[in-house]
């Protein structure tokens, strides 16, 4: 009997140690907010009741590219909050489709505010890696390369000052439009 309390009681402070590095029930954070895994949960509800409508065969769809959409919208529109509380914008919390068009306006104007830069020699080498398989990366002009190394050092510094993580259900993150080339990793907690 006194070793199944010591189990018990070991277990208990097993699990209160994992928990202390990950807050239970959080998708992700965005500075002083917390978005429940049950709002992601949620949307990506909507999307599966979508697809369903649309006659797709949800045995076989992988919800994961869903999940990761989502998180993306969220973690935007959160960002955009966070930078301009004062012009953020107005969308429901259980409305996924105005959070996208949030979530869009917020990475356009993230992307205007960006100052171009010069691309390092492995940024270079990183494109013409990606450019050898992805007929889109062929397809940017070295401005647009320019803007986007730009707009992705942004990226990393909004990750730090917002203290931006994804829970770790969510995988490996990243928030860049070009990951292979600019990486902008976001830490999961």
């Amino acid at each position: 009997m006194r070793k199944l309390r010591l189990v018990a009681v070991a277990s208990v402070g097993l699990l209160a140690l994992g928990a202390c590095g990950n807050e239970q029930g959080a998708a992700l954070f965005v500075g002083d907010e917390r978005v429940t895994e049950s709002t992601v949960d949620g949307y990506v509800s909507n999307i599966a009741d979508l697809r369903e409508e649309q006659g797709e065969d949800l045995s076989i769809h992988d919800y994961s590219g869903d999940r990761n959409q989502v998180v993306v919208y969220v973690l935007y529109s959160e960002l955009g909050k966070a930078i301009d509380p004062e012009s953020a914008g107005s969308a429901e919390a259980d409305d996924l489709e105005a959070i996208a068009l949030e979530a869009e306006a917020n990475f356009q104007e993230l992307v205007s505010q960006a100052e171009s830069r010069e691309l390092t020699e492995d940024e270079i080498a990183a494109l013409n890696d990606a450019a050898a398989t992805d007929p889109n990366v062929a397809s940017y002009t070295e401005a647009d390369l320019m803007l986007l190394a730009g707009f992705t050092d942004d990226l990393t510094g909004y990750v730090e000052e917002y203290d931006i993580a994804v829970n770790p259900r969510y995988g490996e993150f990243d928030l860049s439009p070009l990951p292979s080339v600019f990486p902008v990793e976001v830490p999961q907690r």
